[in-house]
Parts: structure tokens; C-alpha cells; sequence
């Protein structure tokens, strides 16, 4: 019911969060009621698939943070709704999470599936992009 809102109960996201640090990962990724890929416990995914770059949609219920909204809109990723099990695909070739703590921060490993290339070129270029939009900001 509160999928998409920013409110000030995130106690299943620090459960989710601790079970997930427990395991010694860093972040846990959410799917929603339908499926679909949606959002770590404080940041958005991104994923490349065949060169192309890729986030839930907001219709999934992910929340639509300052840094997602900025990387979809100036540099060009594409809001998809998918299977959370595409990152699994050995068509995704690297994934990233981004929030205004984390900017873009690439991912090595999701579960038992390790990424040869991190940050990959894709996620590599993105975060390049974000520090030039944080540039612009500084610099009006």
C-alpha cells in the first residue's frame, strides 16, 4: 500500500537489510507483488542489458529518488517493467545501484552470480555523467 512513498517507516527495509548484511552483502534488492524488479532497501537498480541501460519503471512501486530520476533523465536509461530474474541473464552484463549516498555504485555480485567487469563501461560512464551533473550544480 505504501510501495513508492517516502514515509517514515522503513522497519521491513532494515529487516530485509539486516538479513541481507548477515549473508555479507551490502544491500538487498526487492521484488514486487507481481515479480517485477523494483528497488534495494534505500537505493534504485539500474541494470545493461545488451548495451542498454535499464531501471523498474515507477509502476513497479520502486521510488522515484533525486539520483535515479537524474540518471533516467539526463543520461538515458530506460524505465522498464521486468522480471526481477533478469538479472540472473547472462544478457545483463553489469548492474549498479544509485541514491544520493551512494551515487552509482556498481555491483560485483548478486546472490551466487559474480560480474566479470566492475564497474562495467556502461556503469562506468554513468557515474562519470552523475559527478559532471553534480558539477553543474555546484557550478550554475
Amino acid at each position: 500500500m505504501l510501495a513508492g512513498l517516502k514515509t517514515t517507516s522503513y522497519a521491513e527495509n532494515v529487516i530485509c537489510l539486516d538479513w541481507a548484511l548477515e549473508r555479507g552483502a551490502s544491500e538487498v534488492i526487492f521484488k514486487n507483488l507481481k515479480g517485477h524488479l523494483c528497488e534495494g532497501s534505500g537505493s534504485n537498480i539500474f541494470f545493461v542489458q545488451n548495451g542498454q541501460l535499464y531501471t523498474p519503471a515507477v509502476s513497479t512501486g520502486c521510488l522515484a529518488g533525486v539520483t535515479r530520476d537524474l540518471i533516467v533523465e539526463r543520461l538515458g536509461a530506460k524505465e522498464i517493467e521486468i522480471e526481477a530474474e533478469v538479472l540472473y541473464h547472462e544478457s545483463v552484463q553489469e548492474a549498479f545501484l544509485s541514491s544520493t549516498l551512494r551515487e552509482v555504485q556498481p555491483i560485483a555480485m548478486i546472490d551466487s552470480r559474480r560480474f566479470s567487469d566492475v564497474p562495467g563501461p556502461i556503469t562506468a560512464e554513468t557515474a562519470r555523467g552523475f559527478q559532471e551533473i553534480l558539477a553543474e550544480g555546484m557550478n550554475p
